[in-house]
């Protein structure tokens, strides 16, 4: 039983370092592309306040 509970901890363990290896290469792509697309990196932090709409 001793077994089984060592399997069962290193497959959930496995699991969630793989989410957070998904997660850090997804939050790493959408910078690139924000790059790419002209964007600085200080706008992402420091988006410009909006301005309501004239008629």
């Amino acid at each position: 039983m001793k077994h089984l509970g060592k399997i069962t901890l290193l497959a959930v363990t496995t699991v969630y370092a793989g989410y957070f290896v998904r997660q850090a290469a997804r939050t790493r792509a959408e910078r690139v592309f924000r790059l790419a697309a002209g964007e600085s990196p200080y706008e992402r932090v420091h988006p410009k306040p909006l301005r309501p709409k004239s008629a």
